[in-house]
């Protein structure tokens, strides 16, 4: 810990120099990697913690360091695994990060899908050859871990969109995965996926509301005639989700009061509340925008 706390301060003032002086010291962490596997749990955390942190072995896959870290990703404790985790995303070895994912996938301890994602993007190696991997080995993996990778590359890359779309597309694929995938496509629109998009709410507007909800949201990327009426149609579903998410892709559309007042004089009570709100709180915010503008002056 006095270590660390003297290597932060210093990092601080010059980094190039603690890098050199960090690469100057890997046989010492590679001797220390040894020692700390033989300690307490807490103590077996806080060394691979340090290793993240400084980014000791990045680009150093040294065997024995990464068997070892490699090992605590197997730890009951969730603080071990996951402190081993970052420190194998810090190396950047796809390889070893291929294992450490494995490991998870076939691990009876819980590790909590949003943590793996998260440390996947805090990668630090080659991430196109990272995804070829994970692309490759993808239906190896449990569901949930497919979940995670879908995930993982919903919030790195725009690149896999017609694999993504592929495999909304193909049998059998699990719930979970699918919302993965849409949310993907909402996010980085895809043209060939819209008219799958629009399939899914027909199809499941009235008995799943998930799909609907999830699918009204990445309707927001693919502006359009079609798209406003699909979207004003779920704004009359008794799901309050489905209207939620209806209202806000409506406003992300860009559309003006007078586009919706088909909506507001409809008969449909909810349909015209929602919308409501959604255009009082656009007013609402523009007038904060104008104030702190004024202020501002």
């Amino acid at each position: 810990m006095a270590f660390d706390k003297t290597l932060e301060e210093l990092y601080a003032q010059d980094p190039e120099q603690i890098k050199t002086y960090i690469e100057q010291l890997l046989p010492v962490f590679t001797y220390l990697t040894l020692e700390y596997k033989k300690k307490s749990e807490i103590h077996a955390a806080y060394f691979p913690y340090v290793i993240h942190k400084y980014k000791v072995f990045r680009d150093q896959p040294i065997g024995l360091v990464m068997d070892i870290m490699l090992g605590l990703v197997r730890s009951p404790s969730l603080y071990v695994r996951e402190n081993a985790l970052q420190a194998i995303y810090s190396i950047g070895s796809v390889e070893c990060t291929m294992n450490a994912l494995w490991i998870l996938n076939e691990s009876t301890y819980y590790h909590h899908p949003k943590m793996i994602t998260d440390g996947l993007l805090n990668f630090s190696g080659d991430t196109k050859k990272l995804g070829e991997q994970l692309w490759e080995q993808f239906d190896r993996f449990s569901t949930r871990m497919q979940r995670v990778i879908v995930d993982y590359f919903r919030f790195s890359s725009p690149d896999h969109q017609e694999r993504i779309l592929e495999l909304l597309t193909s049998h059998g694929v699990d719930d979970e995965v699918a919302y993965s995938c849409i949310r993907y496509l909402g996010k980085y629109a895809y043209p060939p996926a819209y008219p799958v998009l629009t399939d899914i709410v027909e199809k499941y507007q009235h008995d799943q509301w998930i799909y609907t909800s999830i699918t009204a949201s990445a309707l927001s990327g693919y502006p359009g005639d079609r798209t406003v009426a699909i979207l004003k149609e779920l704004l009359h579903s008794p799901n309050w989700h489905v209207r939620f998410n209806a209202s806000q892709s409506l406003m992300a559309l860009g559309l003006y009061y007078t586009d919706m007042i088909d909506v507001f004089e409809g008969r449909d009570r909810y349909a015209s509340e929602i919308m409501r709100y959604r255009f009082d709180q656009k007013n609402m915010k523009e007038k904060e925008a104008v104030g702190i503008g004024l202020d501002s002056k």
